[in-house]
């Protein structure tokens, strides 16, 4: 079968075939293959090299980056309290062993029992403040928790915080003026004293919550301070406490 031949036609122009320039090869002259052929056999070593070593004079180009949790955010470096010695090493808080601090099971179970406290003044997480005596006398604003019991109280002649509730809890103080040593119990039956009072000076008991953890401190006052001066001495200012009326009929 003969092959079909039309001729070219030369009136519509778009259906022509357009070819393409093809470009010249470019022509390097030998100083400039040289130089390729370095840069490439050096970029070659490069990735086979360490990131230290690709450095100069020892120098590291790599830098730091802090580790990344799911959130996207760099992890902060979590602050760890100062040693300090625990309830179990410590049978008396003086000028020597000032403080020690119990652990989170510790400061979270039981009662704290403080044997020998005249007084107690307390400091809620809210910044309620208050005092009590061993007889009675009251000052400032209690502190009452969900189970219907006072935060910081009295139970007979010792006083006892409520270590349940005890982030509802800022700080206290207990005085002891009497003859007995001032001292604390916990709920294992761990404890401590504090020195006895001497002619020009006597230590009350400081605690104070940090976090979750309580820590207590052996505090030297003057012997003949009053309760007034103490508060204000350690920062305490009572609050005053509100009584809330109903609505009278009109």
């Amino acid at each position: 079968m003969p092959a079909k031949s039309s001729p070219v036609r030369t009136d519509i122009g778009y259906l022509r075939r357009r070819i393409k320039a093809v470009p010249a090869a470019v022509q390097l002259s030998p100083a400039d293959q040289s130089t390729t052929a370095a840069d490439q056999s050096t970029a070659a070593a490069g990735q086979s090299l360490p990131a230290a070593a690709s450095g100069g004079a020892g120098l590291s180009l790599s830098r730091a980056v802090p580790a990344r949790p799911a959130g996207g955010r760099p992890t902060s470096v979590q602050t760890q309290p100062f040693p300090a010695p625990g309830i179990g090493e410590v049978t008396e808080l003086n000028l020597q062993v000032p403080m020690l601090r119990l652990n989170g099971r510790q400061s979270a179970i039981g009662t704290l029992i403080v044997t020998g406290a005249s007084a107690v003044t307390w400091e809620s997480s809210t910044h309620i403040t208050g005092a009590l005596t061993a007889d009675g006398h009251f000052a400032g604003t209690p502190v009452e928790t969900s189970g219907n019991r006072s935060l910081v109280g009295y139970a007979g002649r010792d006083a006892v915080v409520t270590l349940r509730h005890v982030r509802e809890l800022r700080r206290a103080l207990f005085i002891g003026r009497g003859p007995a040593t001032l001292g604390a119990q916990i709920f294992d039956g761990a404890s401590f004293t504090l020195p006895p009072r001497d002619g020009n000076r006597m230590f009350i008991l400081s605690l104070l919550r940090v976090d979750n953890l309580l820590e207590m401190r052996a505090e030297p006052v003057p012997a003949g301070i009053t309760d007034q001066d103490i508060w204000q001495e350690f920062g305490f200012s009572m609050t005053r406490r509100v009584t809330l009326q109903g609505n009278r009929g009109r």
